[in-house]
């Protein structure tokens, strides 16, 4: 009995040597074999791998879930429960249990949109065929919709253009804080960038043309208004982006308006070699471009779109970071674009008075051209008239003086005539028909 008891007692406090005491004659120690020539032969055997069994991997799988939902709850819970909560009161109320975990509920279900979002515009982001191909087929048809001055063509491109998806990608990913998104959507933008302008440059080298139609024209010279249509088409973009409920082709049509045709069109004047031509759009289009992402950051930023156990602090910094930059970035731009604005509402209104100054003292003359001639913030205009007689000379001191009284910049208006007569044929001529 005692021997049993004693033997029993180490197989419990010593295991590992009990199972070696009493392993099979196989698993002892075998006699080296020996040759003929007497030396002994030595048999390496396999090493046996150290394969993890089945049952330890779904142990430390269900470990490794355990420990990722705990962390997640404190994560969750350090959202949900204010500091001053943290309450003994609170933590025996019911009702305090039962709405915080509604609100972790609604946390989690905003996180899961939150992600859907930056995954979507993570892939649009991407550089994918897809990509290339939608670039390349929305560049032919917006060069050429340009070239030939067709609305509708343009509008086709607009659909299809996919240069929106970066852009708001790079806002979200400066709030979020992503460098491979911000990494992702910059090279993506670059390179369609590059390949829209290669196309759109060898179409306009490679067509011949008499001229610009309207389409490019107004796409060379950038207005205030083109800030406010930008900025509006971000804002659509950037909360159809968040906001499952709006169309994606909605978002589309409203952010390549804006994108697409002036980048085309810098393509247009650098393959005609037009430097005032490619500049203007160039203003244009970098002006669509900072305030697209402008209204991004702010959409994302006022929509909470970033993960909830991110710090408030930090998204409120990087967001005020790229909303002030692009803000000072638009103001510098803005300037330029203001003076430009400017400058072509008072010529169009000096040139506006003079001609009703012109048809209103001489009603019974055509004005048949009106050219301005700049100098020193004043005008002057070289008027070309027609008529039956000859205007008397009072009235042309007449019409300057009434210019300068509705427009100190008229410095003067030159009137050049141009006798016309009726030449009407003879009665002869009309009531006898030639014969031949």
């Amino acid at each position: 009995m005692p021997s049993k008891f004693t033997d029993k007692l180490n197989r419990i406090l010593h295991p590992k040597e009990h199972e070696s005491s009493i392993q099979p004659e196989t698993a002892q120690k075998k006699k080296p074999e020996l040759s003929a020539q007497g030396k002994t032969i030595q048999k390496t055997e396999p090493q046996q791998q150290n394969k993890p069994r089945p049952e330890n991997e779904s142990r430390e799988k269900s470990k490794d879930k355990r420990t990722d939902r705990i962390n997640d709850l404190k994560n969750f819970m350090g959202h949900v429960i204010e500091p001053e909560e943290r309450t003994l009161k609170n933590y025996i109320d019911f009702n305090f249990w039962k709405s915080k975990r509604e609100l972790y509920k609604e946390l989690r279900e905003k996180e899961k949109q939150d992600q859907n979002v930056y995954q979507n515009l993570f892939n649009g982001a991407s550089p994918t065929l897809e990509y290339y191909i939608l670039t390349v087929l929305s560049c032919l048809i917006a060069t050429t919709g340009l070239l030939q001055g067709s609305t509708a063509t343009i509008i086709g491109a607009m659909i299809v253009a996919p240069l929106m998806t970066p852009i708001l990608a790079f806002s979200l990913g400066v709030i979020w804080g992503d460098l491979p998104l911000i990494r992702t959507s910059s090279f993506s933008l670059f390179k369609g960038i590059v390949i829209s302008l290669v196309i759109s440059s060898a179409l306009a080298f490679s067509i011949p043309m008499e001229g610009y139609s309207s389409e490019v024209t107004a796409r060379t010279a950038p207005t205030i208004f083109d800030i406010i249509v930008a900025f509006a088409s971000g804002l659509v973009g950037a909360y159809g982006s968040a906001n499952k409920r709006i169309s994606n082709t909605l978002v589309g049509i409203a952010i390549a308006v804006a994108l697409m045709p002036p980048l085309c069109t810098i393509g247009i004047g650098i393959g005609t070699l037009n430097q005032e031509v490619a500049s203007g759009a160039a203003l244009l289009f970098l002006i669509n471009l900072v305030s697209i992402s402008l209204a991004g950051a702010i959409v994302f930023w006022a929509m909470e779109i970033h993960p909830i156990a991110v710090e408030g602090g930090s998204v409120r910094k990087r967001a005020l970071y790229q909303i002030i930059l692009s803000i000072i970035i638009l103001a510098a731009i803005s300037v330029p674009v203001f003076v430009y604005m400017k400058h072509g509402f008072l010529v169009n209104r000096a040139t506006r008075t003079a001609g009703e100054i012109i048809q209103n003292e001489l009603p019974d003359v055509t004005l048949i051209e009106l050219k301005l001639t700049e100098a020193e913030e004043k005008f002057r205009f070289t008027a070309t008239i027609s008529g039956p007689e000859k205007p008397e000379l009072i009235k042309s001191d007449l019409i300057n003086k009434k210019a300068l009284e509705r427009d100190w910049r008229i410095e003067g208006i030159k009137l050049m005539f141009i006798k016309t007569a009726d030449i009407e044929a003879s009665e002869e001529v009309l009531t006898k028909p030639d014969k031949k």
